[in-house]
């Protein structure tokens, strides 16, 4: 006849891992290491104008503070040339929409 044990551990994990479900993770998609135009910024909010997107998020001046430190950290950036000037680190940008998206006017 098989016995049956039953035990409890308490394990500490340090304190810049965290436990997630493993359901939030996705399928692969994920936004770390990639980098956004502002065709894929706009893909994101809808298709929202780039006019839209300036004058809501990236010149508002609401965010401004937020926005120079993600210049300065090189998370955004802006060259000034035509085509397409805009660069983004897609997991940040996501991340500050995410956090801001009932503010943004729709």
């Amino acid at each position: 006849m098989p016995q049956t044990i039953k035990a409890t551990a308490t394990i500490e994990l340090p304190s810049n891992f965290k436990v997630v479900d493993t359901s939030q993770l996705g399928n692969g998609d994920s936004l770390l290491g990639k980098t956004w135009n502002i065709a894929d910024l706009r893909a994101w909010t809808g298709n929202k104008s780039k006019a839209w997107i300036e004058d809501n998020i990236l010149y508002n001046p609401k965010y401004s503070r937020e926005i120079q430190k993600m210049y300065d950290d090189k998370l955004i950036i802006h060259s000034g040339r035509k085509g397409s000037p805009w660069k983004f680190k897609a997991y940040e940008m996501a991340k500050f929409i995410d956090r801001h998206w009932s503010e943004f006017n729709w």
